[in-house]
């Protein structure tokens, strides 16, 4: 928030003189933020590795959290990372943005470009700190919650580089994942099932039809990838009723193709177009499920479970 008000006490219609005015404090404020956030990185790693792994290394050398100061997670300058908004809208106006979307455009950039810049921080820094404890040290991947559904299904792996923009994951060190991970993805959804908190699982598992079949029973990873590319979802008109859809699961590799094709849902596989062969029926997502299932009385698991969503 402290980015968003610097930029709006100083944007005007001269852009580079806008930046100009608020660079000392934008420099202080990215400065400190980074301090402060590598300096908890290092602070926090040693504790984290002994909670996690059960070990107590000694140090071969102690990071100086000012090394992180001033350096985005790319290498650049952070000056010139926050820079690169302002010749983003520049080009933009040129192209027929108005102003006040430009001067917009430009409050987002930075304001996303200062998030990845302390959550780069963050994990560099306690990279640093847990390879001077012990060299073969992996990332377990922590949410920071709320988290979307693409963050969770990542949490506890060691999977730290795959990131959205925005995302504000962050990374512990330990010297191996356990098997119960520091961060996993059904504690964190079973908390807010504890809490009775649709809207967030909602958000998390698309809509609160998806909710419904994950409290019944469907994998986690086959509801969130179901939103894995644009438009994999979809409504349309299917023999004169309302469905929604997805696309995903549905090729050769699918394991919801054989699942449909051996429930009688689907009879094999038709090349639409594209690289991939699918098959010839759509595979309805839960909420078209559940409609059938209510409005003619039938069991929703059983129908789950032959689209593939619960395995």
């Amino acid at each position: 928030m402290a980015m968003h008000r610097l930029w709006r006490r100083y944007a005007g219609n001269d852009f580079d003189t806008a930046f100009a005015r608020m660079l000392p404090q934008l420099v202080r404020l990215l400065d400190t933020a980074q301090y402060e956030t590598a300096s908890e990185a290092v602070e926090n790693a040693p504790t984290v590795m002994r909670d996690l792994g059960g070990f107590d290394f000694e140090p071969e050398y102690e990071p100086d959290p000012w090394q992180w100061v001033g350096v985005n997670g790319n290498g650049w300058d952070t000056i010139d990372t926050m820079y690169t908004p302002i010749i983003e809208a520049k080009a933009g106006v040129l192209r027929g943005w108005t102003l006040d979307f430009a001067r917009y455009r430009i409050e987002i950039g930075m304001l996303t470009r200062a998030r990845t810049c302390l959550a780069d921080t963050q994990r560099s820094a306690s990279m640093v700190t847990a390879k001077g404890r012990y060299a073969d040290a992996r990332p377990v991947r922590v949410l920071n919650p709320p988290s979307c559904g693409r963050c969770v299904i990542l949490a506890g792996t060691s999977n730290a580089g795959e990131r959205h923009p925005n995302c504000d994951c962050t990374v512990m060190w330990s010297h191996d994942v356990p098997a119960n991970a520091y961060a996993d993805p059904y504690s964190y959804l079973n908390d807010l099932v504890d809490a009775a908190d649709m809207d967030a699982l909602a958000r998390i598992l698309g809509s609160r039809a998806n909710v419904r079949a994950y409290l019944d029973g469907a994998d986690l990873n086959q509801l969130v990838n179901a939103y894995r590319r644009k438009g994999s979802v979809t409504r349309a008109q299917f023999y004169s009723r309302k469905i929604k859809y997805t696309t995903e699961g549905t090729t050769r590799r699918g394991s919801a193709s054989y699942r449909m094709i051996s429930a009688g849902y689907a009879n094999g596989f038709v090349k639409h177009g594209g690289r991939y062969t699918r098959i010839d029926r759509p595979r309805l997502m839960p909420e078209t499920i559940y409609e059938i299932c209510d409005r003619q009385g039938r069991d929703p698991k059983q129908m789950l479970r032959n689209y593939g969503w619960i395995l």
